[in-house]
């Protein structure tokens, strides 16, 4: 949000353009403008320049990936929607279809909605390498529930939104990339605080700090979409970027090992009940006679309710409410397979506070905590983020001299205020992998600051 090439810069790297104060809407000359300035500027630009293609990557794909619930039910609709009819099969026959169909003989769970016209889905589970659970798959397979005819077969890891989640979380590159995403996203964050503090007014008074201009030098023009732009997009993309630390390495793990720790945890929200088994008739009820109790649970036809089968004739049918895959209000029950007794209504509501929080951090992030309003402002927070990125890259490469980097080839300032190294200290503590990456960056600078008094002596 900031001019890539200040006063301050341009004193020691030569430009092709002439600057004037007027440029840079600033009523300040360099010798006035804080000591501070060149520094917070310097990292915003480096921080902008070298997070760039991961935050392409990561922007691109979460604006996808917020409406992949409309983009998949508008792809999917000869899979989801059946015609009515008056007689339907029984859901132990349909089971039975679903594994003549399977990849598998673990059918683990069965899909339906309280809705006539929806398709049922079983999903078997597809072993990978043996003692590697991350290669395991996940085959569905869509039934009409009427004819019991295969409406089609999918593997759910190989989905092209979960490709695009894959590529958002973790770059496809596993925990390696899950470091990367997170590194970029903490550095989002501080982008933005930096960003703010190089808009700051300081006592000007310019209409162009609160809206851009549209005619003039492209420079000019591009750097005051990109300053104001940003102003106006700081609270929404600060708060989706936030929310994103949640799924992550290691601020994620890090809160979901605080919230353990404080007994925040609900083990039950997972697990299937234990229940007791008849000695005297130990026969499981039917799935006909299981579904509609649980079924008996949903919300709205829009309801997904995916039943977990029983893995142990000790453990109860677990069933999973969601709509719109919005985690906020994801609610589970269990049955018990020979009473048809229901335990364990589990509503967001019932949960312990910290995981309420973080169901509420997952369901922002992914614009879905208040339906489509909260999604197009998740939109809107991915491609402005995009377009800072962008706008910023543009205006250091439209700067920078030819044949040259652009690059400030001067040192740090050797001192700072002591708010401006708690505020390090802070930023450091808060997003601990950022925080490596500055120690990294002080230590280089400090060497290339070396380097150039040596070849510079005073």
């Amino acid at each position: 949000m900031s001019n890539p090439l200040p006063e301050t810069a341009t004193q020691t790297v030569p430009d092709t353009e002439s600057v004037s104060s007027s440029d840079f809407d600033s009523s300040e000359s360099t010798s006035t403008k804080p000591k501070l300035y060149p520094v917070v500027w310097r990292w915003h630009f480096y921080a902008g320049l070298l997070t760039s293609p991961i935050l392409w990557m990561v922007t691109i794909t979460g604006a996808l990936y917020v409406f992949s619930t409309e983009l998949s039910a508008w792809r999917d609709q000869e899979l989801h929607q059946v015609v009515a009819q008056s007689d339907r099969l029984s859901y132990d026959r349909l089971k039975e279809i679903a594994a003549e169909n399977a990849a598998s003989d673990d059918l683990e769970a069965l899909v339906v909605h309280d809705d006539p016209a929806r398709s049922v889905a079983f999903v078997a589970h597809v072993e990978g390498e043996p003692n590697n659970r991350a290669d395991d798959q996940h085959q569905w397979i869509y039934l009409n529930p009427y004819d019991g005819s295969l409406l089609g077969t999918r593997i759910a890891e190989h989905d092209f939104f979960a490709v695009v989640l894959k590529l958002h979380r973790n770059l496809m590159l596993g925990t390696t990339g899950r470091v990367l995403t997170e590194l970029v996203t903490s550095w989002g964050l501080i982008l933005l605080a930096t960003g703010v503090y190089l808009w700051w007014p300081r006592g000007k008074k310019n209409v162009r700090l609160w809206l851009p201009r549209l005619k003039g030098k492209f420079y000019a023009v591009l750097r005051d979409w990109h300053a104001v732009s940003g102003i106006y997009l700081v609270p929404l993309i600060g708060i989706v970027a936030f929310t994103g630390l949640f799924f992550t390495q290691v601020w994620g793990s890090g809160f979901n090992t605080t919230a353990k720790k404080m007994g925040h945890w609900p083990p039950e929200w997972f697990q299937a009940g234990k229940v007791e088994v008849p000695a005297d008739n130990p026969q499981p009820l039917t799935l006909n006679e299981i579904v509609p109790k649980f079924l008996a649970y949903s919300r709205s036809p829009e309801d997904a309710v995916a039943i977990r089968f029983s893995e142990k004739p000790d453990v109860a049918h677990k069933a999973f409410y969601m709509i719109d895959e919005d985690k906020n209000q994801l609610k589970t029950i269990s049955v018990n397979p020979y009473t048809g007794e229901e335990f364990a209504l589990i509503n967001p509501a019932d949960l312990p506070f910290l995981y309420r929080v973080r169901l509420w951090a997952v369901s922002i992030h992914m614009g879905k905590i208040f339906g489509m309003p909260t999604k197009i402002l998740a939109l809107i927070a991915s491609l402005g983020l995009l377009g800072l990125s962008v706008t910023g890259l543009w205006m250091w490469w439209k700067r920078k001299p030819h044949g040259r980097s652009g690059f400030p080839r001067t040192p740090l300032p050797g001192s700072l205020p002591l708010w401006g190294w708690i505020v390090i200290a802070v930023c450091g503590i808060l997003f601990p992998v950022a925080g490596i990456s500055i120690l990294a960056i002080c230590l280089l600078d400090w060497i290339c600051g070396l380097l150039f008094r040596q070849q510079n002596p005073a």
